[in-house]
């Protein structure tokens, strides 16, 4: 399938904050995104802007490098993290960073993230990594995400937020707001008296359940 027109991607993009803002996945100057803009360019939110309030003509255009190829604004600080994950991935499109407030305390207070504990996030985030600290903005921090690219598509910052890979911007996007409501459910449940994965047979009935849904929707006719 052809990859969306650059006009597309930018509007697209720019939804995916706003939308971003309004479910509080950020606030103020946080969070950064970007996508494939060909195979030798990305489309990036510019540094320090209010993701609330880009327009289409704000983002920035840079090569995989990191050097700024068009656009007004300064390339995400956290550009490096954007560009070690398109390096260590070819099958993603799109990369969210965000700070989700509930996703955030469980590595605030050192509560390993809740796998398994609903059919959504089973089929949606998969095994949920968690990176160590690392300073933002520095090589620190796609240092720490290294061992994690294989085999995850969300990945826990410790007291930094989230990482979420996707094969399209909205597919990523999905996967940050299945994370924070996850672990929303599971704050809850931990404040009600108990919070249990679902046992191993459930999960692979669940992902096999989710195959023949996928192969469902891809059979002709």
């Amino acid at each position: 399938m052809a990859r969306p027109t650059e006009t597309r991607l930018r509007r697209d993009l720019v939804e995916v904050c706003r939308r971003m803002y309004d479910r509080r996945l950020i606030g103020a100057g946080e969070g950064n995104v970007s996508c494939r803009l060909g195979s030798d360019r990305l489309l990036v939110t510019p540094s320090g802007a209010n993701k609330a309030y880009l327009r289409p003509a704000d983002l920035t255009v840079v090569d995989l490098s990191g050097k700024r190829v068009r656009g007004r604004g300064r390339p995400s600080t956290e550009l490096r993290m954007h560009l070690a994950a398109y390096a260590a991935r070819p099958d993603v499109e799109a990369v969210v960073h965000a700070h989700p407030l509930t996703a955030v305390a469980f590595t605030v207070a050192g509560v390993a993230p809740p796998n398994d504990l609903l059919p959504e996030a089973v089929l949606v985030l998969g095994r949920i990594a968690v990176a160590p600290f690392a300073t933002p903005g520095t090589d620190e921090l796609p240092a720490s995400l290294a061992p994690f690219w294989k085999g995850h598509e969300v990945i826990l910052l410790e007291r930094h937020g989230a990482l979420a890979l996707g094969k399209e911007l909205f597919q990523a996007l999905d996967r940050m707001e299945t994370l924070e409501r996850v672990c929303e459910v599971a704050a809850k449940a931990r404040a009600l008296g108990s919070c249990q994965p679902l046992p191993p047979t459930a999960v692979e009935k669940v992902r096999e359940a989710g195959r023949a849904l996928a192969a469902a929707a891809t059979a002709p006719g």
